[in-house]
């Protein structure tokens, strides 16, 4: 377990997860199509992951046209995920992570290794971390360290 971020510049740990929409997803396969952004958050449906989860849903538009796709990322199962994204109109995957392997290898677990440690980490098409802060950066600071 870790609860330092990944370094900029440093390879990006590969994952596999399950989406909301009941799809697998890995990495190296998102990273054909685009950047990839993860915003890992504590919990489905609290005030401030509805804030941040929101406010990547309304720039969603500035991220697909930067060729980058975000993701939420936490513990929570896929039906949770799924009713949390329908309530609030998700238009990106929220991807679930039950063992918190993504949260470890990404440094956003809580030094007690439950918690989720609100961080986001933006990585690029080459498969380099190019942006990784603590808690919820404007989406506009992570499309701009992701622009190519």
């Amino acid at each position: 377990m870790s609860d330092q971020l990944p370094k900029i510049g440093s390879v990006a740990p590969d994952f596999t997860a399950t989406a909301s929409d009941g799809s697998q997803l890995s990495l190296r396969e998102l990273l054909k199509r685009g950047s990839v952004a993860l915003f890992f958050y504590p919990g489905d449906d609290t005030p401030g992951c509805n804030r941040q989860l929101s406010a990547v849903r309304d720039d969603l538009a500035d991220f697909t046209a930067a060729h980058i796709q975000p993701f939420g990322v936490n513990p929570a199962g896929i039906e949770s995920h799924a009713k949390y994204a329908a309530k609030f109109e998700f238009n990106f995957p929220l991807l679930t992570d039950p063992e918190r392997a993504m949260a470890s290898a990404y440094g956003a677990l809580k030094e007690n290794g439950k918690s989720i440690q609100r961080s986001v980490l933006g990585i690029a098409r080459d498969g380099t971390i190019r942006f990784a802060v603590r808690g919820a950066p404007p989406p506009a600071d992570v499309i701009a360290a992701l622009e190519e």
